[in-house]
């Protein structure tokens, strides 16, 4: 059995696409994205009474002066990960002035881009034998989770077990706290006793997959730059001090169960493939804001277990 695994897609619609057709292109029998499937910007294109429309994206001020300048402007949002929305002045100067009305126009373009996904991955994917996993992470607002639930090609593995025929895997969205306040955040406490309800129906740990969006802690997958109380980068001699982020929930989970493998994100800079005592572990990394898709590939032999993951950017 072969499976694709990435994470951490945040709303790029490239991203996406290269996803959809990966279950072909690796000849994988399932593909799975560990969460983390929405963006956090919204750039507003502003429509001016005279002149060019005008947005500034990627810290760059540009200018559209055609419809189809605007389309193309667009899309290179959405590539990027971020949702681009075109607003007269008078409704950019009435966003601005407030924030209940800004977060409303934020879900709206999330939840509109979700569905937009699952509708395209219904296309593709009916009939073609691949199965498809999404789940939703500590980034992701809980709304996302009855848009995928109704897809008839989606299966959301959070909190439960799925059978993958042999193998079973079992999903955790939710993720150990971060200095940023996360729609899924919650104590290491709350996380060990989500995790052990979750891993109940497991048949065989040594062929189980944890897909688990937060990575164990010190396990060489959680490497992230330190913080301080500003969220600014602690700097040393070298650099960004850079320390250990991940969850020691997820950490004792794995040493206490021992599954067959354990697939990871969240943390975008700390790709690389592990081991903690018998369980393989492995984080492909992030890098959708360029359009590139980060994963891993995993042939499992059902009968004998011992998963063999490489790590593949497409």
């Amino acid at each position: 059995m072969r499976l694709y695994f990435c994470s951490d897609i945040h709303a790029s619609e490239r991203c996406w696409r290269k996803f959809l057709a990966a279950g072909t292109f690796y000849k994988a029998d399932v593909i799975i994205v560990g969460g983390d499937i929405t963006g956090k910007f919204v750039v507003p294109i502003i429509r001016h009474l005279r002149g060019p429309a005008t947005a500034t994206f990627q810290g760059i001020e540009r200018r559209a002066e055609t419809t189809a300048e605007i389309e193309r402007l667009l899309r290179q949002i959405a590539d990027a990960g971020q949702y681009g929305t075109v607003m007269s002045e008078e409704e950019y100067e009435a966003h601005t002035a407030d924030a209940a009305l800004r977060d409303r126009l934020f879900h709206q373009l999330i939840m509109a881009r979700v569905t937009d996904w699952i509708e395209f991955a219904e296309a593709r994917l009916r009939g073609s034998g691949i199965r498809c996993l999404v789940s939703g992470a500590n980034d992701d607002f809980f709304e996302i989770d009855a848009a995928l639930a109704a897809s008839s090609v989606i299966e959301d593995p959070n909190g439960r077990v799925i059978d993958l025929g042999g193998i079973e895997i079992v999903g955790m969205g939710y993720g150990n706290p971060t200095p940023w306040p996360c729609p899924r955040d919650i104590s290491e406490e709350e996380l060990g006793e989500r995790i052990d309800t979750a891993v109940t129906g497991v048949r065989r740990m040594d062929r189980a997959i944890f897909s688990f969006h937060v990575p164990p802690h010190h396990s060489g997958l959680d490497n992230a730059p330190r913080l301080d109380a500003n969220l600014r980068m602690v700097m040393s001699g070298a650099g960004p001090e850079i320390v250990p982020v991940g969850s020691t929930a997820v950490r004792a989970a794995i040493e206490r169960y021992e599954p067959m493998l354990g697939l990871h994100g969240h943390i975008h800079e700390s790709k690389g493939v592990r081991t903690i005592g018998p369980t393989t572990v492995a984080n492909p990394g992030s890098e959708y804001g360029e359009g590139i898709l980060d994963g891993l590939l995993v042939d499992v032999d059902v009968a004998m277990g011992s998963p063999k993951v490489q790590l593949v950017t497409g």
